[in-house]
């Protein structure tokens, strides 16, 4: 499915039809009604911005494939010799044709246009009394918007840097309801501009607690949080810094401390004092073994493991060392761990998008490279992350190119399989390079300018949409 027969549905369908990608796709027009008509009191906004959530926790998204498939691109993840999801990427050959490929795109436009059919909608005459309420509906309906853009264009194009004015391809803004829209790229400078726009909408928006008591809805500060990395990502360091800043000093979050780190990753019940931002899975989205978790898990697929790379980085008694456990099935080169981060085989883990440690490594990263007085700042924020994973390390004092390198192992130790570490590569404009490699051979040392690094643009809208350019390389 294509843009375009995405946006003929979407044009149409009410608002319960957000709460279910089935019935969100398969409405017929011709027995629908318009959005004015369907979105006509907070009730209803309520129902429908739920509906964007809800593409959030799909399986091809937040819900498995979006964290799943930068990981074990990386040199974080080995694949298990029975791997047999994924298996394409971690091995550098995926195609246009692929369902991880297609699907993935398909399921974030559909989120993007459920998002657009709240914001473009006429709004209702509501009572005083819920305006507040109205307005931080509203805001969540932009920020998820931006969200999602930021993550489409970061997995089908270059990282901000690759060229100097970041105009090389993106991917296409589509904002209206357009049914007959066959859109060509957008430069990646233009998607940018569109996520920063949307965020910072939806943070003036809303307010700075969430609507449901936990971080499961966004808020004020996890607009914020994401904007951080978004300007990370830029290599905006000032503006990185500043929002990452706020969120850490002002905003009502508190580090996990050693003693509790592991249970925080592995309690079905989620939201610890450091999320910012998590999407809530319970029983209702059991996933089975397509979970997340069951992709590393001995008892679902457990198609990957964690690489000894990154296993050897943790220090003797790094509390992250829980995160893993030994496996004694598995012999040779797929011995000895297993990642114990994700323990659910049904999905009921909740899939944490932002938390406070990533805005103090945000932080850290964005004040070591504007160098000078910063440092100071960066040596305490690395310091912060490190001793609370091992309490007895001896505080790091370097300066310099040897303090950046040091954030960057220890952004690598703490943000390991949550999605991170193949941007981060690409933004550093480092090889990905597996020391330890039990895939093909061709996908052991992946060098950087590559355009492998980013996934093929799906067959199908390639097909249907003549406006559409290909990603080089595929």
């Amino acid at each position: 499915m294509n843009i375009r027969t995405l946006y003929i549905g979407l044009a149409v369908v009410i608002f319960a039809g957000f709460g279910c990608k089935e019935s969100f796709l398969e409405v017929n027009p011709q027995q629908s009604v318009s959005n004015e008509e369907a979105i006509e009191n907070i009730g209803d906004y309520e129902s429908s911005v739920t509906g964007v959530y809800n593409w959030l926790t799909d399986s091809d998204y937040y819900g498995r494939y979006f964290i799943l498939v930068p990981d074990v691109m990386s040199d974080d993840v080995k694949q298990n010799s029975q791997a047999n999801r994924a298996k394409e990427y971690a091995e550098y050959v995926a195609f246009e044709e692929h369902f991880i490929t297609q699907n993935m795109w398909e399921t974030i436009y559909a989120g993007i246009g459920a998002a657009n059919a709240i914001i473009n909608n006429p709004k209702p005459e509501i009572p005083a009394a819920v305006e507040d309420d109205f307005d931080q509906l509203l805001g969540e309906a932009y920020a998820l918007r931006g969200l999602m853009y930021f993550d489409l264009v970061r997995i089908y194009g270059q990282h901000y840097g690759f060229t100097a004015d970041a105009s090389h391809l993106g991917v296409p803004i589509v904002l209206e309801t357009d049914t007959f829209s066959e859109p060509t790229r957008n430069t990646v400078a233009e998607v940018y501009a569109q996520v920063i726009s949307d965020l910072t909408e939806g943070m003036n928006l809303m307010s700075n607690t969430t609507r449901n008591g936990n971080t499961s809805t966004l808020s004020a500060w996890a607009a914020k949080a994401i904007l951080a990395r978004v300007y990370l990502h830029m290599g905006d360091w000032a503006n990185a810094q500043s929002m990452a800043n706020d969120v850490i000093e002002n905003g009502p979050y508190a580090l996990v401390d050693s003693a509790g780190y592991i249970a925080a990753w592995q309690s079905e019940a989620g939201y610890s004092s450091e999320s910012i931002f998590e999407l809530s899975m319970t029983e209702t989205d059991n996933r089975g073994s397509d979970a997340l978790g069951g992709m590393y898990n001995e008892t679902g697929y457990g198609d990957y493991l964690p690489s000894n790379d990154w296993y050897s980085m943790l220090p003797n008694g790094d509390v992250r060392q829980g995160l893993v456990v030994e496996d004694t099935v598995l012999t040779g080169d797929f011995a000895p761990f297993r990642l114990a981060k994700y323990p659910s085989n049904t999905g009921e883990n909740n899939t944490v998008v932002a938390r406070l440690s990533e805005m103090y490594l945000i932080r850290a990263e964005a004040a070591a490279e504007q160098g000078g007085a910063g440092e100071a700042t960066a040596l305490q924020d690395l310091n912060t992350i490190r001793l609370r994973a091992l309490p007895t390390a001896t505080p790091f004092v370097g300066a310099g190119a040897a303090l950046l390198t040091e954030i960057r192992e220890e952004r690598r130790r703490e943000l390991a399989f949550e999605g991170h570490r193949l941007w981060d590569l690409m933004r550093w404009e480092q090889n990905m390079v597996r020391n330890e490699c039990t895939s093909l051979a061709s996908a052991c040392t992946v060098a950087y300018p590559n355009d492998r690094f980013v996934l093929p643009l799906p067959a199908n809208e390639q097909d249907a949409n003549p406006n559409i350019q290909p990603n080089p390389g595929y």
